[in-house]
Formats: C-alpha cells, sequence, structure tokens
C-alpha cells in the first residue's frame, strides 16, 4: 500500500492564498462553503452536475465521501490531489489537479470552484495558477488540459489569462441536454507564472505523484 502521508506536507503559497489537502472536519466546512451557494439555479458550469445536489439530505455526506475517495482511491498512475483554498483562515473553495497515467503523459488536468461570496476578486486565476506552477515548476509536467462550458466565461476568463489555447469543441450534456464544451491546453514551454508561487514539502511526496 502506498504511503500517501508526504501529500499532507505539501503547500502552494501565493500572494493571497495557501492551498493544502483538508482534514475530515475542513471537509466538511467545505461542503458547507458549497452548500451555501457556487452558480444560479439556472446555470451548470460543471460536467458532473453535482450541485444540484445542494439541499438534499444526503449531500454534505455524499459530499465528504465523494473527497475522501479521492485520497483511498489514489495511484501514482492515478492521482486527485485536492486542494482546499484558504485566505486569511477563510475557507474560500476547492482547488484539484489530477493526472491518469503521469508517469507515461506527464499531462495534468484540473478542476476548481469558489463559493460565490468569493467570487470576481481574482482568486480563481490566482488559485489555478498555484497548481499550473505545481505541476510544471514542481512535478515537471509537459501539458495541462482544462476546458469550459458555453455560457461560463468565467472559467473561460481564468484560462486566457493563463494562456491556455483552444484544442476543439465538443458536446457534454451534465442536465440531459448538449451543451458545447471548449477543450484546451497550455503547454510548459508557454507557461508564465502571473504570481509568485511557493511550494512547500513537495520533494518527499515526488514519488507519490508518479514524478520521481
Amino acid at each position: 500500500m502506498i504511503d500517501l502521508t508526504p501529500l499532507s506536507e505539501v503547500r502552494l503559497r501565493t500572494p493571497r492564498l495557501e492551498l493544502r489537502l483538508g482534514t475530515p472536519e475542513e471537509i466538511d466546512e467545505l461542503g458547507q462553503v458549497a452548500a451555501r451557494g457556487i452558480h444560479g439555479p439556472d446555470e451548470m458550469p460543471f460536467s458532473v452536475p453535482w450541485t444540484d445536489g445542494i439541499g438534499q439530505p444526503d449531500f454534505h455526506e455524499g459530499f465528504a465521501g465523494f473527497h475522501r475517495s479521492l485520497m483511498t482511491d489514489w495511484s501514482p498512475d492515478d492521482w486527485h490531489f485536492d486542494l482546499l483554498v484558504w485566505a486569511d483562515d477563510e475557507l474560500l473553495g476547492n482547488q484539484e489537479l489530477y493526472s491518469k497515467g503521469f508517469r507515461e503523459t506527464s499531462v495534468v488536468g484540473s478542476g476548481s470552484w469558489l463559493g460565490t461570496e468569493f467570487q470576481g476578486r481574482g482568486i480563481g486565476t490566482e488559485m489555478r495558477a498555484a497548481v499550473l506552477d505545481l505541476a510544471f515548476r514542481g512535478l515537471g509536467a509537459v501539458a495541462a488540459t482544462s476546458g469550459w462550458l458555453e455560457g461560463n466565461r468565467s472559467s473561460a476568463r481564468v484560462s486566457e489569462k493563463l494562456g491556455y489555447v483552444e484544442t476543439g469543441i465538443g458536446e457534454i450534456s451534465p442536465r440531459g441536454v448538449p451543451v458545447p464544451h471548449h477543450d484546451l491546453r497550455l503547454d510548459r514551454k508557454d507557461w508564465v507564472s502571473p504570481f509568485p508561487v511557493e511550494i512547500i514539502g513537495l520533494e518527499p511526496a515526488l514519488p507519490v505523484f508518479g514524478a520521481a
């Protein structure tokens, strides 16, 4: 069984933010941030419409179980680094970095969300820049992929600011109706972080990422 302990020591720090793994209690708190709202009821920015469960009796249990599963299912060939985002000890949202077959592909993807009250301040750009710097400078990734659903202009703007380029348009149906999905890619040679990023405690965790 792989020892995941080194992951708990990894910290990413930017001028305003700290990103790290959460304790079970902090993941419960993250569920409360989500329950206060992430997007309007007529919007669905996610390919999996998990926010439609907000307000249901089993939402918090399912939310916590999903985040726990990201660690229990971890392997160096298939991992989801599930970071919680803080500013001045206030929990803001979630930023994930993931890869399948990193040792072979050196390609990562990312996903994120912020509570409604924290949006519109440039925090989404700063927290994604943090994990991109981890990927490129820390893990030696060659590329990062991302995407946005038609109508989610805030996600599109973050990607544009960070240098992603569109590689194609497909369709997904998070609520049963096809919606255009814009596929994006950012190559390491084009990465310039707009913020200083401090990466703490990474070296012992490199084998866990398949990056040793």
